[in-house]
């Protein structure tokens, strides 16, 4: 009864893969009540919304109306991201959304204003920013200092379906947006001056859509700093997410996730453990500790856990690269910022 009084109600919209991660971690704390599931996709007859405690609904109509409510939790296709956000928002419910918060600048700029103006929460699910492993090195990064090198690999396991990929704004916004923002968690909010990319389609299916399964992307900083980023949609052996960062200080290495710990030696070689099949493993207690997060973040009155300048600076690193690889040139970013007419200075 207690928990029931005193935690956060939300509603969780769309329970695909994220939706799923976020229920079983609201499961595990008490300072959230889930009291809505929409999903036009579910029926009160599947095994999820029998096994669970939830009112399903087909829209959001409802969840928006309930006074009681807090809190929503996006996670819909992503095509709906921003009109969910900013409905919500609108009707004085604070936001916890997956990427992408708007397909344009414009959108962006649009859920910030919101948040602002309501003065409600709006918090972004770049869940590597809660991945003890990542905030490690980001504490780290001061000793190294100057940093002149950090190398990035992000390699997908499995590839997703054809239909999210085709939804999902292509590898830049849907991948690579991740590693631009932990660049950003590490380094700040200082933009690069320059960043090239290549990228190749191997799978014919994704080639149609069209977009790339593999990429690599070179970005310059004003201080020599170099940093590259390598990802493929497909890895068989496992979701490989390794960061290294090379400076004066010496070198600091983020290692991936294996199974467990033991390796065998003997006679016919060395044997060492897989590392986690998918990113459901990997990131477990990340999904768990971003939604802890904004639950302590409303009784406290933070209103992101991204900045609004960090985020524009993710979405707009995304783009470059794209252009960069339609036109098979660098891309100036100095340059490409000022045609934005953005202001990436913290307000």
């Amino acid at each position: 009864m207690d928990r029931m009084k005193n935690s956060t109600k939300v509603c969780i919209v769309g329970l695909g893969r994220a939706g799923r991660f976020h229920l079983a971690s609201i499961k595990n704390l008490d300072s959230i009540e889930l009291k809505y599931v929409v999903d036009p996709g579910l029926s009160t007859q599947d095994d999820i919304v029998q096994n669970n405690d939830f009112i399903l609904l087909e829209n959001i109509e409802e969840a928006l109306a309930d006074d009681e409510l807090d809190a929503a939790i996006i996670s819909p296709p992503t095509q709906y991201h921003f009109e969910c956000v900013t409905r919500f928002l609108k009707a004085g419910k604070h936001v916890f959304t997956e990427k992408p918060l708007g397909r344009s600048l414009a959108e962006i700029q649009t859920c910030f204003d919101l948040s602002a103006e309501r003065e409600k929460a709006l918090f972004l699910g770049f869940q590597r920013r809660y991945d003890r492993n990542f905030r490690a090195l980001k504490s780290k990064v001061a000793t190294l200092e100057p940093v002149k090198i950090i190398k990035t690999s992000s390699r997908d396991n499995p590839q997703p379906s054809l239909d999210y990929l085709k939804i999902s704004g292509n590898i830049f916004h849907d991948m690579l947006i991740h590693d631009f923002d932990m660049l950003i968690f590490l380094l700040g909010n200082e933009p690069p001056t320059s960043i090239f990319a290549y990228g190749h389609a191997y799978d014919e299916d994704i080639r149609n859509i069209p977009d790339l399964d593999t990429v690599m992307v070179i970005l310059k900083y004003k201080t020599g700093l170099i940093c590259s980023i390598d990802t493929s949609r497909n890895a068989i052996y496992g979701y490989d997410q390794r960061l290294e960062i090379f400076g004066e200080g010496g070198m600091a290495i983020a290692e991936n996730e294996r199974n467990h710990t033991v390796q065998m030696h003997t006679s016919q070689g060395m044997e060492v453990p897989a590392i986690n099949e998918s990113f459901p493993e990997r990131y477990k207690e990340a999904y768990t500790a971003e939604i802890e997060d904004f639950a302590k973040a409303l009784s406290q009155g933070q209103l992101t856990n991204v900045p609004r300048n960090e985020c524009i600076l993710g979405h707009l690193l995304a783009n470059a690269a794209h252009r960069s690889v339609e036109t098979g040139a660098p891309v100036d970013f100095e340059d490409y910022l000022a045609s934005q007419r953005v202001d990436l200075r913290e307000k």
